[in-house]
């Protein structure tokens, strides 16, 4: 008792009591500077992507989930402050292949209230992930086409797309376009792309290895 007796003394000092004063004057000045000079409570609605957690590695994500408008109220200096911590995300562990339904969780900081998540529900589209083996095809791009080119060797010759079965299943070929003088520099790497019958070139796979080099080139048929 006596030692809260003795820092109650101490606190009413003059030098700490002023100290304590001007203390929470700038608390108060500074809360109003960033909450366009009030302390009342606002309410803002604001736009997030959803983020995708714990989804399994045998599945990928085809359709991602839409954004949702999420309702937020607190302290106007809060409000201001806070809209970039504010997260919004499902989760997917457990999920299996085909379109599910998921409740978006949004975390927000302390003295932040979430009031509405619209909406509520978002739907994802996931696939089984299958791989294939490919060769890959050499195509010259900008080489001098008086030269002959004989001998030209991807190294790897093949490589494995790993990516959803359907878009798997539009895989022509693999090419690995080369721009360069074959003969100055051999230790160029040249990234690989997948491409369907029509030559489009297919978005959301994986390549392993992801680029290629050359090997053995032999001009105008000497070695």
């Amino acid at each position: 008792m006596s030692r809260i007796k003795k820092l109650w003394a101490f606190l009413r000092t003059p030098e700490v009591y002023w100290r304590f004063f001007s203390l929470l004057l700038a608390i108060i000045f500074w809360l109003l500077a960033t909450g366009d000079g009030t302390l009342g409570e606002t309410e803002r609605t604001i736009t997030l992507g959803v983020q995708v957690q714990n989804l399994p590695p045998d599945l990928f994500l085809v359709d991602p989930p839409e954004d949702v408008r999420v309702g937020i109220r607190g302290l106007a200096p809060l409000v201001n402050r806070s809209e970039g911590s504010i997260t919004a995300s499902i989760d997917l562990a457990g999920a299996v292949e085909g379109t599910e339904t998921y409740s978006v969780a949004v975390e927000s900081p302390l003295g932040i209230r979430v009031v509405s998540v619209t909406p509520q529900w978002v739907s994802v589209y996931t696939e089984d992930v299958a791989e294939a083996v490919f060769p890959v095809t050499l195509a010259l791009l900008g080489i001098d086409k008086t030269r002959t080119m004989m001998g030209i060797r991807p190294s790897p010759a093949v490589i494995t797309v790993r990516g959803p079965r359907s878009i798997l299943e539009q895989v022509d070929h693999v090419v690995a376009y080369l721009g360069m003088d074959l003969g100055i520099n051999l230790e160029t790497t040249f990234p690989v792309q997948a491409l369907d019958a029509q030559g489009r070139s297919l978005n959301g796979l994986e390549m392993d290895p992801p680029a290629i080099r050359i090997l053995e080139v032999v001009e105008n048929g000497e070695e």
